[in-house]
């Protein structure tokens, strides 16, 4: 397929996929998933950049999460996961796109990094048999993905990570006082509006560069 459309044809059809499979019941849920873990690693890593530590990280059936951490910098933290979860799906679909049939490279990495975070942070039952079919997942498609397909697969992945990112903070916007955006507006007194405009306009540079980046 790849022999017939341009870099920035197929980068409209993996966004038009993703965008699509997010509202179909079921299937978008594995894909829902590594986006809620990208998000709350992000909240952890932010956590241990500034002198914290992860607790844990808890990952729900229905696509929610929540990563339990000890000090660090609330502010950095709260903003981290929208932001990182945008990051990791361009450095995924980037990475793809240089290491071309390579790229079941990448699907190694983030099954190991996935059977890291399984031992250090996840406690509980559920989010130990998430991780693991995540996992199980990304080393079915490490391991058998061949051709130039590997690249395809890996690539949709990153942009399916980098939709789901740009969608997810509108769900901020429920009249409820939970989640990031509240606590960053708890934080810094500043609206939790602003916060999710700002997740969004990051998600839309993230597209925009990855949209820069095509070549033929």
């Amino acid at each position: 397929m790849r022999n017939f459309v341009t870099s920035k044809q197929m980068f409209i059809i993996l966004f038009l996929t993703a965008y699509g499979l997010s509202y179909i019941p079921v299937l978008h849920v594995p894909f829902k998933w590594l986006e809620v873990y990208f998000h709350e690693i992000s909240h952890g890593l932010a956590a241990i950049l500034t002198g914290g530590r992860v607790i844990s990280i808890e990952l729900r059936p229905d696509g929610s999460g929540l990563c339990y951490y000890q000090g660090g910098w609330r502010l950095l933290i709260s903003f981290a996961g929208y932001a990182g979860a945008v990051a990791w799906g361009l450095l995924i679909y980037l990475s793809a796109k240089s290491l071309g049939r390579r790229a079941n490279i990448i699907a190694w990495l983030l099954t190991i990094m996935i059977g890291i975070s399984t031992i250090l942070w996840a406690r509980d039952l559920t989010s130990i048999l998430i991780l693991v079919i995540m996992g199980g997942l990304l080393f079915t498609l490490a391991r058998f993905s061949l051709g130039a397909w590997i690249t395809t697969l890996t690539q949709f992945i990153g942009i399916y990570v980098m939709q789901s990112a740009l969608q997810s903070p509108t769900y901020l916007l429920d009249g409820q006082a939970s989640g990031d955006g509240a606590i960053l507006a708890s934080i810094t007194m500043v609206p939790e509006l602003f916060w999710v405009i700002i997740w969004i306009i990051i998600a839309l540079l993230g597209f925009w560069y990855a949209w820069k980046h095509q070549g033929r």
